[in-house]
């Protein structure tokens, strides 16, 4: 369908605006653009991770050398730490790819809102140059909730030094313990809460954004939390569980696909490459938690596949350690495709509340890409 110079020209069939396009997002997100970016954002933030575990191993005067023996390319396992600075360091990996993992999310929400719009050939080189100039709005709105969090732990623990104070103290704390300390508690209570909702949400909101104003994401996430909760507990519970089935037949075929080369190849080159692989996963944590739960349906029920008796193999050579990236590489498309449906849900079910809580339709909007190439 053709339209006039300055209108949105529909290609994509308009939402449905209830639960089906919520059902649809699996195969909407099975796309090799989606799953690609969503995994080089995982890389990456898996990359980050690894940096500062090994800089708080150092900093905690534990061998470099022992801990890469034990944990090599993907230290995940539970590691301790005896000194607190060696720990913060440790949590910075943590809060840096989980950030690397919204990026990603953004990423996908920014296509998926494209296309929604009419926008079907937006490129990954220009999807990556708006996620990294957008990436400022993110880690703005993140860091204002996260600071009024902590202006409000800070009130608190004033109000309890004057609990110290001799007989005024404790009138001070038993008055003001109601108005406002309770409700100033309940409200942080909210605010914290959503701050947990905003790895799901906030890539979605700030990717329909057309101006990438951290306040107006913030506005959208609690607006939307509060006017339609019912509606998005619902849409998010529907979209875990068809993300995790899905990802976990994406798995499986994935699981599927690599026996059948090796064992095709092996008909010509022999023993070696299932020699490659048990090499490989040899170096990976095979026996994680991630792992499993990855390879299993469910948690709690017992149906799935595991290669863990592949991962025998041993060898310090540098084909090892390739050929054990080229698996984290496919196992990151899982978890890539399973976070890529999560995040195309989440967008069009944030389409559909702002549909009901503001009337807006943001399919029928024009596409951000000249603005933001312009901008």
């Amino acid at each position: 369908m053709t339209g006039t110079k300055g209108q949105n020209t529909q290609i994509e069939p308009s939402l449905n605006y209830d639960i089906r396009d919520i059902m649809i997002s699996p195969a909407r997100a099975l796309s090799a653009k989606r799953i690609l970016v969503m995994t080089i954002a995982l890389v990456f933030g898996v990359l980050w991770y690894d940096i500062f575990v090994y800089i708080a191993l150092f900093v905690d005067d534990q061998s470099v050398v022992t801990a890469w023996s034990v944990y090599g390319l993907l230290p995940f396992h539970f590691i301790s730490f005896s000194s607190s600075i060696a720990q913060s360091v440790h949590y910075i990996g943590y809060l840096l790819a989980l950030f690397m993992a919204m990026l990603g999310m953004f990423a996908v929400s920014l296509i998926e809102i494209e296309q929604m719009r009419g926008n079907r050939f937006l490129s990954i080189t220009q999807t990556f140059k708006v996620t990294i100039s957008r990436s400022k709005q993110m880690l703005k709105s993140l860091t204002a909730i996260v600071s009024f969090i902590v202006f409000i732990v800070l009130l608190i623990l004033v109000v309890g030094l004057l609990l110290r104070l001799p007989i005024i103290g404790e009138w001070i704390y038993a008055l003001t313990f109601l108005i406002p300390s309770f409700i100033a508690s309940l409200f942080t209570a909210f605010v914290i809460f959503v701050l947990f909702l905003s790895v799901l949400l906030l890539p979605a909101v700030a990717a329909t954004d057309k101006k990438g104003e951290a306040f107006t994401s913030i506005l959208e996430m609690f607006s939307s939390v509060i006017r339609q909760p019912v509606r998005w507990v619902i849409y998010t519970a529907v979209t875990l569980v068809t993300a995790k089935i899905s990802s976990f037949v994406y798995a499986y075929f994935s699981y599927r696909a690599v026996q059948f080369f090796v064992g095709v190849s092996s008909i010509s080159g022999g023993r070696r490459p299932l020699s490659l692989i048990k090499v490989g996963l040899s170096h990976l944590p095979v026996k994680s938690d991630l792992v499993y739960q990855t390879c299993n349906l469910f948690p709690g029920i017992d149906f799935g596949f595991s290669f863990i008796a592949y991962a025998r193999g041993s060898s310090s050579e540098p084909v090892g350690y390739v050929m054990a990236f080229m698996l984290f590489l496919i196992f990151a498309s899982v978890i890539g495709y399973f976070l890529a449906t999560v995040a195309t849900a989440q967008t069009r079910g944030y389409a559909v509340i702002r549909y009901y809580k503001d009337g807006s339709r943001v399919d029928k909007e024009s596409s951000m890409l000249g603005e933001e190439e312009r901008g």
